[in-house]
């Protein structure tokens, strides 16, 4: 009996030190039912003054990175979530038919590196929308020329 509790211990233990931890948090200005619980903190410098209990959370042991994701609707920002992830999305998403919605991950792994909030910081996150259709690929220009595609150049 008293080894099992010493091999419990000394899992847990190894757990809580092999964990990352992430900021936790979501914040949307489409929150239209619930405005005054809006977590607006998430999206601006008041994340790293409030105390980390109330912030952080230990992921999972197969989350293995902390995200960043931020979404905006006709080019105006609308949303920041942060979280522990398992997979990491290099590539935003388009959405929505008429609204332009656009969702950007960023991801990183260490502890509470999901951190950032500047207005740069969002810009840079969402100018990884554009690649790719307004700048070939290397080697796909080549590509296409030989095989006489002309998309979208």
């Amino acid at each position: 009996m008293r080894r099992l509790c010493f091999t419990f211990a000394l899992f847990a233990a190894f757990h809580s030190a092999s964990s990352l931890s992430c900021y936790a948090c979501q914040f949307s200005f489409n929150d239209v039912y619930d405005p005054e619980n809006r977590d607006g903190w998430c999206a601006n410098e008041t994340l790293l003054e409030l105390r980390i209990e109330d912030t952080v959370k230990p992921c999972a042991p197969w989350e293995k990175f902390c995200v960043t994701t931020t979404s905006t609707s006709l080019g105006s920002f609308t949303s920041v979530t942060r979280s522990c992830a398992e997979h990491c999305n290099a590539f935003c998403e388009a959405i929505g038919y008429g609204t332009d919605q656009v969702t950007c991950d960023d991801c990183c792994d260490s502890d509470r590196c999901n951190n950032n909030f500047s207005v740069e910081y969002y810009v840079s996150l969402m100018q990884k929308q554009y690649t790719s259709w307004t700048t070939p690929l290397p080697g796909e220009l080549k590509f296409n020329r030989a095989n006489g595609i002309r998309f979208p150049y």
